[in-house]
């Protein structure tokens, strides 16, 4: 996975060594909390006028925000200029939760969340890995990550004959699945825990071959290690958590429109539009 191109890390004394960006699938060796990123004073950035604009417009958009999963507030920085998004990358740091989507039409959609939980840094780049828009989201996840996975996807579930592959669970497991695809998506998952059932490593194989791979994926590690991949079917995603040892410790497959491990809370929200005023206004003096 090649490298965020943006350095969405805090500057300065008191900031942490870089970590990969958008690197969901090696698994980070530790869990990380809240730091404020370093805040340089007010008459350090007297002339970065489009960086403080940019932070007083999403201030103002997130008090209005009522959680909507698809209209949010959305502003685009592509017009910035060295200076002013430098600032912006300082102020906003690196979060707990990166993604990455490759829409249908194409390109690369890759995603870092900032320390301000619910504050999204999303890089869309064409074909050739040219960065051709830089925008921050207020969100519970970018809505391009489900809905591509969504446009990706299969509506029914294919169940190829295993032939003489012994199969313990499996077959039962995908009709559970295929079951689920015909109806209408629920308001609450449904959960298949793999760590519950007995399954042989021929059922895991064929399973994953029936599911076959999405062009979605997001990683935590907010509340321990979680990687969350949409596989080839609609609204199927493989959601797997792992102990400090980087083993698997829960293994599932969830049948709805996006995981909520991988969501921010309206709470997450509401408390990073305080810590946003408060970086604000510690910039501006006031």
């Amino acid at each position: 996975m090649k490298p965020f191109p943006i350095p969405v890390v805090g500057l300065g004394p008191g900031s942490q060594p870089e970590d990969p960006d958008l690197s969901y699938m090696p698994l980070p060796r530790e869990i990380e909390g809240f730091d404020m990123p370093y805040l340089p004073t007010a008459e350090e950035v007297t002339n970065l006028a489009a960086a403080k604009q940019v932070m007083a417009d999403l201030i103002t958009a997130l008090k209005a925000y009522d959680g909507d999963a698809s209209q949010y507030p959305v502003l685009d920085i592509t017009h910035l200029d060295s200076e002013n998004r430098a600032l912006i990358n300082q102020l906003l740091g690196e979060g707990e939760v990166s993604a990455m989507t490759k829409p249908v039409a194409g390109g690369e959609l890759r995603i870092q969340e900032s320390v301000f939980a619910g504050i999204w840094r999303v890089l869309e780049e064409d074909g050739q890995g040219n960065v051709i828009a830089d925008r921050i989201e207020a969100c519970p996840i970018p809505h391009q990550v489900w809905q591509e996975a969504q446009a990706f996807g299969r509506a029914e579930a294919v169940m190829p004959d295993p032939g003489n592959v012994p199969l313990m669970n499996a077959g039962y497991v995908m009709q559970e699945i295929a079951a689920k695809l015909s109806q209408p998506l629920g308001m609450e998952p449904h959960i298949i825990n793999f760590s519950l059932l007995p399954m042989s490593p021929e059922d895991m194989a064929y399973i994953d071959s029936c599911l076959g791979g999405g062009n979605s994926g997001v990683f935590s590690r907010g509340y321990g290690k979680c990687r969350v991949m949409s596989t080839a079917l609609k609204n199927v995603w493989k959601v797997q958590y792992f102990n400090g040892m980087n083993s698997i410790l829960l293994d599932t497959i969830e049948i709805t429109r996006i995981p909520e491990v991988a969501l921010a809370s309206m709470e997450d929200l509401e408390d990073s539009l305080l810590r946003l005023e408060e970086a604000y206004e510690w910039l501006t003096g006031e």
